[in-house]
């Protein structure tokens, strides 16, 4: 999962496009600690809800940080069903990146899990409850989703159908494409991203928050809540990313990103203090 530093405007953490090692080590150093199954998660917090999770395990006599998740606290959460592991083979042992359904199983969506390890195990068919947050890549902001249907019907440049999702819709475009049974298997494009969720919804809320940490000039990132057929969630993202129109109540977002869900809830918070 990587730090989403546009998304969060946490470009105040970075030097020529990296992170600063010894704001990064002063996190650490502050952590709030976490325990699950002889590895540990470090989680700094700031003000505006961000959370640095230092995914560490046990070297020796040392504790080793093998990976550097970023998440956001909220009061978005879902209830879904595991169906299918796909967590890339490079990740490390802390990841997880799991294909959900719901109840109804009329849906379908893919999520990094935070603190993935304080699960006693991901079954399939054994409901996980999570606080989730979105990040996109790409995001556009309409006046309703009458302006939304209006824009999307264009054809594109390229000639191509236009795609309209349904109303509160999360589509795994990439997933279907990459694991869709009638295609060919020398016909798949593995190169996909398969997390990249395209997803749309109603918002109904919407709040500027500031991380109020030494040096950060004020940076601050909005957090627009939607409806989608899974429940609400909370997306972040800049002013700058959507062209710098407002974001309010009853607008219409559309955007293609990655979802996040903490696990550690609902008595697998596992705190060491």
């Amino acid at each position: 999962m990587p730090i989403f530093v546009r998304n969060l405007n946490l470009e105040f953490l970075t030097e020529n496009g990296v992170l600063k090692s010894d704001l990064m080590l002063g996190m650490y150093e502050k952590s709030r600690w976490r325990q699950a199954h002889g590895a540990y998660y470090l989680t700094y917090t700031m003000a505006s809800g961000v959370e640095f999770i230092f995914k560490t395990m046990r070297d020796g006599e040392d504790l080793r940080v093998v990976g550097t998740d970023t998440h956001l606290a909220g009061r978005c959460y879902w209830n879904a069903i595991p169906f299918m592991n796909v967590t890339p083979k490079e990740s490390d042992d802390l990841s997880a990146l799991v294909a959900f359904t719901n109840l109804a199983q009329d849906g379908v969506f893919l999520a990094h899990l935070m603190n993935a390890a304080v699960l006693p195990a991901i079954e399939e068919g054994q409901s996980i409850a999570m606080q989730m947050a979105a990040f996109p890549h790409a995001v556009a902001l309409y006046e309703s989703r009458e302006d939304y249907e209006r824009a999307a019907s264009v054809t594109p440049p390229d000639g191509g159908q236009p795609i309209i999702l349904s109303d509160r819709r999360v589509f795994p475009l990439n997933f279907i494409l990459k694991h869709d049974p009638d295609v060919q298997e020398d016909q798949r494009d593995h190169s996909l991203r398969e997390e990249v969720l395209l997803i749309c919804g109603p918002v109904i809320d919407v709040q500027k928050r500031s991380h109020a940490e030494p040096d950060d000039s004020g940076a601050s990132f909005i957090v627009a809540t939607i409806t989608t057929q899974f429940g609400p969630l909370d997306v972040a993202f800049t002013q700058d990313m959507v062209e710098s129109k407002e974001c309010k109540v009853g607008a219409y977002l559309v955007f293609s990103g990655v979802l996040s869900g903490n696990v550690a809830i609902e008595g697998h918070e596992n705190w060491l203090d």
